[in-house]
Order: structure tokens, then C-alpha cells, then sequence
């Protein structure tokens, strides 16, 4: 699509390419009227795995509901061909993800060395919260009012994290957190915005009976911006996937 002059001097400040985050899958929430779909893949390609298939390499996501009254619900988390389905009462306010039982994996092929991946998601079902909702996770964003975050690793602001926002129309703009953990995003266009960040722990450890060198922490936080410019059609992937 055709951007004009004010949206192209909005997005000067971050970088739009595809970054060294690219090409690593992740999970990501989408909210519906009844339901929370949890994807793995990657937005900005367009690929959402299905099962039997990579969508099985995510044995058991857990889920926590937040309502109105700040209750937290634990529902079930439902398998389906390109999704996990979560129901989701009409009071919820936020939805947190977590999965740490992937597998210790070699990717020395690949210079990752030998390490075991945990996966994180949140959505958020107001871009204006002030803060996050629900049980914090250890990779996490904390909002601080309108398109500006915190980026956590447990508990503590994690700075030079680099932090991907994709775009409804699968724009990627990335930013970088300053030495408070701090950041700031543009969100030009209505539609669904998720926020990835990839953080990678040298501290080695085991799982499983596994030992692994590094742990490769990956989080998303999604929301839906109400207000912009039409985002126009999703744009073609700018690469070919793993």
C-alpha cells in the first residue's frame, strides 16, 4: 500500500526491515467475540503452524484469564488444526500464555548453540491500559501509558532489548529499550499491533535430564488499536520462513 508523507515521518524513528528476530517462531494471542486464538509462528510472514505439524512442538501452553473483577480464571487451553482455543468470558480483560515445555534443542547448526526455548504471550484488550493485567511472566511488558512500555525480565527492566512491533499490515518497524528498560512505539494504523521480544539468557542450566547452554525467552504482547489510518492489505512476506 501507499503510505502518505505524515505516516512515513511518524515511522522515521524506528527502522522498518526485517530484523535478526525474523525467521524465529513464537506465540501471539488474537482476541474474537468468544473466544482467544494462540498462534505459533511468525505474524509478519503470515505463518501460522498447524497440527500434526510444527503446532505440536507446543505441548502444553497454560493459560490465565483476567476478568473485571480482577479474578483470574484458569480455562482450558483446546488444540485445534492452526490454533490453541481459549474461551474467554465477556468480563476478560487481559489473557496471559505461558509454555516452557519445549524441548532442549542443538542449534549450533544455526551458531544458537545448545538451548532450551520458553514462549510467552499477553493481550491486552484495552491499547490504553496503564499497566499490565494478570500474573506477571518472566520475560514481560509493563505499560506506561499511551504507546510506551517497560520490557521486564524477571521483575527487573531490561534495557537494550530490541523489540519488534508488527503492524496490522505486517509492517515491522524495531526498537530498542534505553538503559531503564524503556520504550517507545508508533501505532499509526487501526487494527491488531504485537509486540515481540526475543531475550536470550547465557546463564546454562537443565531440562529434562537435557543440559543447555542458553535460554531463549520469546514474548509477545498483543493489542488492538482503535483509532489511525486504514493499515490497507497485509504485505507479502519480505522473506522465506524456516
Amino acid at each position: 500500500m501507499a503510505m502518505n508523507v505524515a505516516v512515513v515521518r511518524l515511522l522515521g524513528s524506528a527502522v522498518l526491515f526485517v530484523s535478526s528476530l525474523a525467521q524465529a517462531h513464537y506465540l501471539w494471542l488474537e482476541s474474537g467475540k468468544e473466544t482467544v486464538k494462540l498462534f505459533y509462528g511468525e505474524v509478519e510472514e503470515g505463518v501460522r503452524e498447524k497440527s500434526p505439524g510444527k503446532l505440536d512442538a507446543i505441548r502444553s501452553p497454560q493459560a490465565s484469564i483476567v476478568t473485571g473483577d480482577a479474578a483470574a480464571l484458569t480455562p482450558s487451553v483446546v488444540r485445534m488444526a492452526d490454533h490453541f482455543a481459549i474461551s474467554l468470558p465477556r468480563s476478560a480483560s487481559a489473557v496471559v500464555v505461558r509454555d516452557e515445555a519445549a524441548e532442549v534443542r542443538d542449534l549450533s547448526a544455526y551458531n544458537l548453540g545448545v538451548a532450551k526455548t520458553n514462549y510467552y504471550a499477553r493481550l491486552q484488550q484495552a491499547s490504553l491500559a496503564s499497566r499490565s493485567e494478570g500474573p506477571s511472566l518472566p520475560l514481560d511488558i509493563a505499560p506506561q501509558g499511551k504507546n510506551q512500555f517497560i520490557v521486564l525480565y524477571n521483575g527487573k527492566p531490561l534495557s537494550k532489548a530490541k523489540l519488534q512491533v508488527i503492524a496490522p499490515n505486517t509492517w515491522v518497524q524495531e526498537h530498542t529499550t534505553d538503559r531503564e528498560g524503556k520504550v517507545a512505539i508508533n501505532t499509526p494504523w487501526r487494527g491488531r499491533y504485537v509486540l515481540h521480544v526475543l531475550h536470550v539468557d547465557p546463564a546454562p542450566g537443565e531440562f529434562e535430564g537435557k543440559p543447555y547452554q542458553f535460554l531463549r525467552n520469546h514474548f509477545t504482547y498483543s493489542f488492538v488499536e482503535s483509532k489511525g489510518n486504514p493499515a490497507g492489505p497485509a504485505l507479502p512476506p519480505q522473506s522465506r520462513p524456516d
